[in-house]
């Protein structure tokens, strides 16, 4: 068992602007400085505490529009309307090929009808046209796997799959389009380079549809740049390598070094131009190479930017800040009180009681070692709603995290239910968990993951800003 269907549990818990800025890197993020607001999209790439490529399995896009829009060039308005910030610059900047690739199965032509590609971004827009399409009769139910489209990528594999986002579906006087924006490993792509892409349903209609769709690579201008910034301690550093300026697009490559134990540590970065503009973030800190030596560890990294950098901009500047993290610290549960204490950073809880009651398990314990006036309350909460119980004879000794969530069954843990505040200014709580139909629960057999790097990661660290000379 994986950890991501653990993180996916908590996705709804309410967390912070800040917070969440600082947890998640690889967020996929469209958009860039303007006032339109974007509706349709579905990211569908999982998001991962490792600075790490996610990946995009064949899924399905709910709640389309269903009434038919005013007749108006059908490529204009999906670049308006419905895809990403960069399809949309790029568009009108005359940088999309036009297509006209179709393929039949059921009596259902889907066409492409567009691509483009900039930097590690590819983008294509179809449109979907049959008799039986215009009598579906569920396009306004929500979540409907009738108001959707599957597909895949190359052979279908999941490791073949790239991550990307999916816009819903609308119905046009041409038929129904939709546009779809895949992110790419690799930076750079072939000039012959086609991409095998096969959609295997339309609006609850089955079938294959098979597409070798053309790319146009356009060229981008690849800068050397110096800058370097540190921690006072030397523990951490940041160092630039290269700017790669596309269209509509930024790349950045760099290497950071952190200590041994930091290996799970981030290096976030914000970036403005030279009038103070911040430059949107797509994918943060993608992980190029990883080299280490006996005290530390260097990472290549990539950072993509759906914003553009104008030929008239003089200088970046760059904002580092260390997010630090480690793995849950376990600990059996003890009859009478005791205490788990983070290896890296010192904090602790005094856990005064663990008790069944009334069908649930309730973990009643003081936070010591925190400064509480650095975190919000939703800090808190979060760290009490994210407490585990975890089979103890499930526990991997020494192990790193994923290779301790892998080696979990389906019934190793139990998840928090809710995390109750008993006195905010003592930093005294409880945890409750529901054991449902587990009868046979006994508490011997299991220990505590309590999660410190909540707070580690929401006390960060701000490096020295780095000045990028782009003359």
């Amino acid at each position: 068992m994986r950890k991501e269907p653990f993180d996916q549990q908590w996705s709804e818990i309410k967390v912070p602007d800040r917070a969440l800025e600082q947890a998640i890197t690889n967020g996929i993020k469209s958009g860039k400085r303007m006032k339109r607001n974007r509706k349709h999209w579905k990211s569908t790439a999982a998001i991962s505490s490792a600075a790490a490529s996610l990946v995009l399995a064949s899924g399905l896009v709910f709640s389309p529009v269903t009434e038919v829009l005013a007749k108006v060039p059908v490529l204009h308005f999906i670049y308006e309307d419905m895809t990403t910030t960069v399809g949309s610059e790029l568009f009108a900047s005359d940088l999309v090929t036009e297509l006209e690739e179709k393929a039949t199965d059921n009596g259902i032509d889907i066409t492409i009808t567009s691509a483009y590609y900039d930097n590690q971004l590819l983008g294509i827009t179809f449109k979907a046209e049959g008799d039986q399409l215009s009598s579906i009769k569920n396009m306004n139910q929500p979540n409907s796997s009738e108001t959707g489209y599957g597909y895949y990528l190359f052979d279908g594999e999941e490791k073949s799959q790239w991550a990307g986002s999916m816009s819903s579906l609308k119905k046009t006087e041409d038929g129904f389009v939709g546009a779809i924006e895949f992110y790419q490993l690799n930076q750079t792509i072939d000039n012959d380079f086609t991409l095998p892409l096969t959609f295997t349903s339309v609006l609850g209609e089955k079938g294959t549809w098979k597409f070798d769709v053309p790319i146009e690579k356009r060229p981008a201008e690849n800068l050397m740049v110096k800058g370097e910034s540190r921690t006072e301690d030397g523990s951490y550093t940041f160092t630039m390598d290269t700017i790669t300026k596309g269209n509509a697009t930024t790349i950045l490559d760099y290497e950071t070094t952190r200590p041994k134990d930091g290996e799970r540590d981030q290096i976030n970065i914000d970036v403005f131009d030279d009038q103070g503009n911040r430059l949107m973030r797509r994918n943060i800190g993608n992980i190029l190479n990883i080299k280490e030596t006996a005290n530390q560890v260097k990472v290549k990294e990539r950072s993509l930017f759906t914003s553009k950098i104008d030929e008239s901009d003089q200088f970046l500047t760059i904002h580092p800040t260390v997010v630090s993290d480690e793995f849950e610290t376990i600990h059996a549960i003890q009859p009478s009180t005791f205490e788990v204490e983070s290896k890296r950073f010192g904090y602790k809880i005094v856990v005064n009681e663990v008790m069944k009651k009334d069908g649930d398990v309730v973990v009643d314990y003081h936070i010591k070692n925190v400064d509480a006036a650095k975190f919000s309350n939703d800090i808190f909460n979060n760290f009490a709603n994210q407490i585990k119980l975890i089979r103890s004879e499930d526990v991997i000794p020494g192990a790193d995290g994923q290779t301790q969530y892998e080696a979990l069954e389906d019934d190793s843990l139990v998840l928090a239910e809710k995390g109750t505040v008993m006195d905010r200014e003592a930093l005294h709580f409880q945890s409750r968990f529901n054991l449902g139909n587990q009868d046979t629960f006994t508490l011997a057999d299991y220990s505590l993951m309590v999660p410190f790097g909540i707070f580690a990661g929401n006390d960060t660290i701000e490096m020295k800003l780095i000045k990028i000379d782009l003359r």
